[in-house]
Parts: C-alpha cells; sequence; structure tokens
C-alpha cells in the first residue's frame, strides 16, 4: 500500500515524522493508534494491559499530514 510522511504531535513520539498507510482512494486514516510495547520485568504475575497511544488527524503542513496526541479520559482529569 501506498504511505504517505506524516508529523506527530505530542504524546511518546512527539516530533518525529512517520509513514501513514493510505486507502485504496488515496484517504488518510482520521485516527491511528500506536501500541506501545516493550518487555516486561517486574515482580507481578501478570504483566499490565498494552498501552495505545491515540493520534488524531487535524492539518497538513506544507504538504506533511499533522496528527494530534490524543490524551487518554484517564490522564486528562489527573
Amino acid at each position: 500500500m501506498a504511505a504517505v510522511d506524516a508529523w506527530f504531535l505530542g504524546g511518546p513520539v512527539d516530533g518525529r515524522l512517520m509513514p501513514v498507510e493510505v486507502a485504496a482512494d488515496g484517504s488518510l486514516p482520521a485516527v491511528v493508534k500506536l501500541p506501545q510495547t516493550g518487555f516486561y520485568v517486574g515482580a507481578g504475575d501478570v504483566a499490565a494491559p498494552a498501552v495505545e497511544h491515540v493520534y488524531v488527524l487535524v492539518d497538513r503542513l506544507d504538504n506533511v499530514e499533522v496528527y494530534q496526541y490524543r490524551q487518554p479520559a484517564s490522564e486528562a482529569t489527573d
């Protein structure tokens, strides 16, 4: 599939340019979900659930699509 460069603002990938796949009609997804993965090292028997970071398509600057981090509701109320 074809992809375009997108700029991600806020959250764990702030300021990075990364490719985002486009649909067959050339449209971009309105939302990109980036799962946080890694190794689990801890004293508990079960790892915490994976964290998913959500970015929403908000703008286009100099032919680069811009996705803005959407803070989870649990963090927004802290």
